[in-house]
């Protein structure tokens, strides 16, 4: 590695293990980057490609990553990091088709002995155009990167934008995934990732074959197969994994875990970065006594539809709707609105009293929300306030999204408000040294992603998450799941009806 160590003239000072990427795995053409969130993915990316490109071995890199994610390697990540010695230009995807953003297209499809990186979102793989203007940029380039950040996006083999992926593929000389979670749901999450790199390195000739070896199939004849496979109006034959006491039966994952060693570089926070401490704390209140009402009412609706659910998804959002009460509001099948719970929201009103203390401070603090109807009490209330806040969801235009990281982490934006599967990945927010749950959605991945975004490379204070939950409520149960690591819908079937006791 003389030759990355002759061009190690980093922008940014490296952790001990990025360096120990860099000099280990940089010149592998398919490796895993396997690194926690908030150990630094993307500087080791950027810098593997700028070395990669010194060497004379790549000029050119097209990035995938989550919407709004792929923007930030062009708008953020690129100038922070790539070494100054290093000549290159960035185009983030946006699927515009007007005359000015024609002009820097053909401007960046210019030859050049720089290094050129496109970055996509993933959601552009799944229609024509942007597999197009993908594979027009793979062909215009010499010893090309693929570089899939979040690489769990693309998991499902059948999906349309794995598929594409796939077709990408032969135009590349180098290849990485970068996630800090390659296993969400199942061992299977690992097969198109890895196939992706080197179809050699699982060994199995088919996605059908992988899960058969990994994991104890229920019999064709079982009724459940049989049942499945009448709503698949006999396209193939449905593949289902056995359970044991509600958990499925996996099998010979010490196998699965020595294949793909060798091809993975797996980074975990508490053993490489000397980051401040994370503090947890639950705040409790009572519900209004109209709030009180309602959710005993609803909860006494709601399990009669929690027992003839079929699926965890199905129950999940049974407990949802219990969820939704305790923020203060609920869903009507003859409003298209959110229905307010009449009088004072208690939730609300704890959320007013905690910002108003971490203002007096002086700090910045995060704001998470589920719902676009909590958010926009939030922003109200906030006003009400005079608190300078910013607001990071769905409804929010990708220009507007960076102009308000901007204002919070460089400007005078005190508080970000977001809704956590937007904001989730990609971004830092290393100013913020409390974060406050307002509620949270069931997903753990998200949760962990959205905690570290302030628990990360660059923050220098402990950061304290503040969970609000009603008492006597779901909210409890939702919270101790998450804060533990557990997934929300394996505690709801263990738990069961005793959720509405």
């Amino acid at each position: 590695m003389e030759t990355a160590l002759q061009h190690s003239r980093f922008k940014t000072k490296p952790y001990a293990h990025q360096l120990k990427y860099i000099t280990e795995h940089s010149q592998r053409e398919a490796f895993a980057l396997l690194a926690e969130m908030g150990t630094g993915k993307t500087w080791m990316a950027i810098n593997n490609l700028s070395l990669l490109w010194a060497e004379g071995r790549c000029n050119a890199a097209l990035v995938f990553a989550p919407n709004g994610v792929h923007t930030n390697w062009t708008d953020i990540e690129l100038g922070k990091h790539m070494p100054d010695w290093c000549r290159w230009r960035a185009y983030g995807w946006n699927g515009k088709k007007t005359k000015a953003e024609q002009a820097k297209i053909d401007a960046f499809f210019e030859p050049g002995d720089d290094l050129r990186i496109l970055a996509m979102n993933w959601e552009a793989l799944q229609h024509d155009r942007g597999f197009k203007f993908a594979e027009m940029f793979c062909r215009s380039a010499l010893n090309l990167a693929i570089i899939c950040d979040e690489s769990d996006s693309f998991k499902n083999p059948d999906s349309k934008r794995c598929k594409n992926l796939m077709r990408l593929k032969p135009h590349s000389k180098y290849r990485r995934i970068m996630t800090g979670t390659p296993v969400n749901n199942s061992p299977f999450d690992l097969y198109s990732q890895f196939n992706f790199l080197d179809e050699n390195i699982l060994g199995n000739t088919s996605f059908y074959a992988f899960k058969a070896e990994y994991a104890e199939m229920l019999p064709q004849d079982n009724p459940l197969v049989r049942k499945v496979r009448e709503r698949m109006r006999g396209r193939g034959n449905p593949q289902l994994v056995a359970r044991r006491a509600g958990k499925p039966c996996y099998r010979n994952l010490d196998k699965l875990s020595e294949l793909i060693a060798p091809h993975s570089y797996r980074v975990l926070k508490e053993e490489c970065v000397d980051l401040p401490e994370k503090i947890h704390k639950t705040l409790l209140f009572d519900l209004s006594p109209e709030q009180q009402r309602i959710y005993k009412k609803a909860k006494s609706e709601l399990r009669l539809e929690f027992m003839g659910a079929e699926s965890a998804f199905d129950k999940l959002v049974v407990i949802s709707k219990l969820a939704q009460i305790t923020s203060g509001y609920y869903l009507h099948p003859e409003s298209q609105q959110p229905v307010r719970i009449p009088g004072k929201n208690p939730k609300l009103e704890l959320l007013k009293q905690r910002v108003q203390k971490i203002a007096e401070q002086g700090a910045k603090l995060i704001i998470w929300a589920r719902y676009r109807a909590e958010i926009e009490d939030i922003a109200d209330a906030l006003r009400e306030m005079q608190i300078e806040h910013v607001e990071y969801h769905g409804g929010i235009s990708a220009d507007d999204r960076k102009q308000n990281i901007h204002r919070f982490t460089n400007g005078t934006a005190q508080v970000f408000v977001g809704n956590q599967q937007a904001g989730a990945t990609g971004i830092t927010l290393v100013e913020a040294s409390y974060v406050i749950y307002f509620s949270n959605n069931f997903s753990l991945r998200d949760r962990l992603q959205s905690e570290d975004r302030a628990h990360r490379i660059g923050q220098t204070q402990n950061v304290t998450y503040i969970n609000l939950a009603a008492k006597g409520t779901v909210d409890e149960r939702v919270i101790d799941a998450l804060v533990n690591k557990k997934e929300v819908a394996d505690m709801v079937i263990d738990q069961g009806l005793a959720l509405f006791q």
